[in-house]
């Protein structure tokens, strides 16, 4: 038998300000065409199947024509819905499309199930596993390596990604009776290449699962990863990407897999490059470079993202710009950076203190104080917190910011004095320092900046922003 593994649709997309629904049009026209050629059996959709979980109206008739065709034509068809479907949404008439062989699944609803589905060569054992989100998951789920006996709530606490998704493949095997077996599952497999566009399961690594999991499938057809690629050196354990690019880190070429899978499970496959869409291409220069710049026929056609690295202000460098490269959807400002000023997060700044990446963060800013604009620093300290005072400041501080220092921090003492604290030291003109000991419910706003001891962090606010 044939399958075609395709994935992460994302109907009702745009690039950008540019709708992708006539370009997602022409791909279903082509997918059609090639399951006629191709002579395939099984159409699979591996998750992602609309960009969001409240679907267009556009994307929902494209996709039902896409299912009416491949339906009318004769072709067997799975979808599992992926982390940006809305479950209950497209999977609301899965019992009624089963008699079609049209199989749609999504959510926990079905969690365990295996279809067996006959084919000319024999059957095969189908093993949907749509996108579980760990927090969804019902308290009666099976999971063998959860403690049972746990608290309902410490359960919904322990579960993860690997917890739910082990459970459900564990739940479908003592259903396996066939020869062979496909299991289609949305999820990110460990040893799989991220692109700029998948939307994160989780923050870190904790959405990631084990590519043991799908071990006893003949071959897996995942989704979830923009990237058409193998994982974990298996080479029946595959994504097939998504069928046209959505971020510009996908300069890749765009295929989808036909997999030939004899009556044992043994598989052989091919990947198919997809013929339409626009590609994407990044250029970068000055805007005068750009302009002058004769682009290729390529950079014509693509999606193109511009780079514009001069240091003064570039005024309708979109409008400009669209004049040479049609389909420019994103303009990047990168004026040159002075040396020393940059303050990448770089391996080393992670061995550094709050206290020191402080340090260095006001160092590098190079803050020019305007009139009346007084520049502190504040860092705690074993005793209590040091106030600093930048090196640009003048000699000499407004006295209403004085008072008002002295009206904001009545209970502070001056370290080692008595009276009135004093933001300013006269007798240096160089890095100035005071240490006060500032109560912990007191705020110091100074030039815009307000300084508030929270906890052992210190939160600066400034214009909305917290540092």
């Amino acid at each position: 038998m044939r399958i075609l593994h395709t994935s992460d649709w994302h109907l009702g997309r745009s690039f950008g300000p540019v709708s992708l629904v006539a370009d997602q049009g022409e791909f279903v026209e082509w997918v059609v065409q090639l399951c006629a050629t191709e002579r395939i059996d099984l159409v699979v959709v591996a998750g992602d199947v609309y960009d969001r979980a409240i679907a267009t109206t556009e994307a929902l008739v494209l996709f039902r024509e896409a299912l009416v065709r491949l339906q009318s034509a004769g072709h067997t068809v799975a979808v599992i819905t992926g982390n940006h479907d809305g479950a209950d949404r497209v999977a609301a008439y899965d019992e009624l499309m089963d008699v079609s062989r049209v199989f749609i699944r999504g959510g926990y609803s079905r969690l365990g199930e295996v279809i067996t589905v006959p084919f000319a060569d024999g059957p095969l054992d189908l093993v949907l596993l749509p996108f579980l989100d760990p927090q969804a998951a019902p308290d009666d789920l099976p999971e063998a390596r959860v403690d049972v006996a746990a608290d309902p709530f410490e359960r919904r606490l322990r579960r993860t990604h690997q917890s739910v998704l082990r459970a459900a493949v564990e739940a479908a095997r003592p259903a396996q009776v066939s020869p062979r077996s496909l299991a289609v599952a949305h999820a990110f497999v460990t040893g799989g290449e991220p692109s700029e566009s998948e939307r994160p399961l989780t923050v870190g690594t904790a959405g990631r699962v084990e590519a043991a999991l799908f071990d006893s499938f003949s071959y897996t057809a995942l989704g979830h990863l923009h990237k058409p690629q193998f994982v974990a050196g298996r080479t029946n354990l595959r994504y097939s990407g998504t069928p046209l690019p959505y971020s510009f880190s996908e300069t890749h070429t765009k295929s989808v897999t036909i997999i030939d899978m004899a009556a044992d499970g043994a598989c052989t496959l091919a990947e198919v490059e997809v013929p339409v869409g626009r590609p994407v291409r990044t250029v970068k220069g000055t805007i005068d470079e750009l302009l002058r710049r004769e682009p290729t026929a390529d950079q014509r056609s693509a999606f193109v993202r511009a780079v514009v690295t001069d240091a003064g202000v570039v005024l309708d460098a979109k409008q400009r710009l669209a004049a040479v490269y049609p389909y420019v959807v994103e303009i990047l400002l990168a004026p040159p950076t002075p040396p020393g000023a940059d303050v990448a997060a770089t391996a080393g700044n992670l061995a550094l203190t709050p206290t020191q990446i402080a340090d260095q963060f006001w160092t590098q800013l190079k803050y020019k104080p305007g009139k009346n604009t007084v520049l502190i620093k504040v860092c705690q300290y074993a005793g209590g917190w040091e106030v600093y005072v930048a090196p640009e400041m003048p000699d000499t501080i407004p006295d209403t910011i004085q008072k008002k220092f002295e009206k904001e921090f009545p209970r502070v003492a001056k370290s080692g004095g008595s009276g009135n604290p004093s933001i300013l030291d006269a007798e240096s003109a160089h890095y100035k320092m005071q240490t006060f000991d500032l109560a912990a419910d007191c705020i110091l706003e100074v030039g815009g900046l307000a300084f508030r001891p929270d906890g052992k962090l210190l939160v600066c606010t400034r214009r909305g922003e917290i540092w």
